[in-house]
């Protein structure tokens, strides 16, 4: 039994359909193709030399993966719909480098805490992480299982269909960027709680992006950091080595010394 998130709606399913052969985005039945939630050149950041990025679940019984080309789904979105992601997807790659090359460093004390990038398309980044969001609800891959979007499905969706990046606190994003990448390791998406308010975090090749899911306002400092038209994009700074993520994965690495 799948251990579904804790959006989900009472009025439907608690886990994920299974085996559909529907677009999940036209309703239509028609071919499916191979569809990136989190786009592929995130994942192929990480690579480093002969080595794939690697993949870690943090999940008990789970080990670790290597992913030449990220993770896909076949299962969830026509041709037709997943092209039109695509101007969202280039834009956040282009926008999210690694390093982040046309940001300028906030800095306090010595110490680069933030980055700043005065000029970008707030409307393509916001529909960016909106569409991530969504897709990774509807993914049926145990990647991203833990993402379940239940009664927000839909306003996400629409939002989307009417490419409306929605209110300032609609899917609210915080960006962070990690002081390396992770160690050429990506973790999968899962909710959390920030300040009791109900979030998603994803792993973007050295970012992490955190998008409420939820009707209250952020909590402090969120509304100063999300995404906002009109204001400069700002990227929280975060050390690796003082991050509860550097824990989980070096006990995943641990859970299967033998990978390699």
């Amino acid at each position: 039994m799948r251990n579904c998130a804790a959006f989900s709606s009472p009025t439907q399913p608690r886990c994920k359909k299974e085996g559909t052969v529907i677009c999940r985005f036209c309703g239509e039945n028609r071919k499916l193709v191979k569809a990136h939630i989190i786009p592929a050149a995130f994942f192929g950041r990480l690579q480093h030399g002969q080595y794939s990025p690697m993949i870690l679940m943090n999940k008990k019984g789970e080990y670790p993966k290597r992913a030449r080309r990220g993770i896909y789904d076949n299962r969830i979105l026509c041709g037709s719909c997943e092209s039109q992601f695509g101007d969202w997807d280039n834009y956040a790659q282009e926008v999210l480098e690694e390093p982040p090359n046309h940001a300028t460093p906030i800095m306090y004390g010595g110490q680069i805490i933030g980055y700043e990038i005065k000029e970008y398309k707030h409307d393509l980044l916001k529909l960016f992480f909106i569409s991530v969001l969504w897709r990774a609800s509807v993914s049926e891959t145990s990647f991203y299982e833990r993402i379940d979007l239940g009664p927000y499905e839909a306003q996400a969706k629409r939002l989307i269909a009417q490419r409306d990046p929605g209110l300032v606190y609609d899917f609210a994003v915080t960006l962070a960027r990690f002081d390396h990448l992770l160690g050429g390791t990506i973790l999968d998406p899962h909710t959390d709680r920030l300040g009791g308010i109900n979030y998603c975090r994803f792993y973007l090749g050295g970012y992490v992006a955190y998008i409420k899911v939820d009707k209250r306002r952020p909590p402090e400092p969120h509304p100063y950091f999300c995404l906002k038209p009109n204001e400069p994009l700002k990227i929280i700074a975060r050390n690796l080595e003082k991050s509860a993520e550097l824990k989980l994965i070096k006990a995943a690495i641990a859970a299967n010394k033998s990978f390699h």
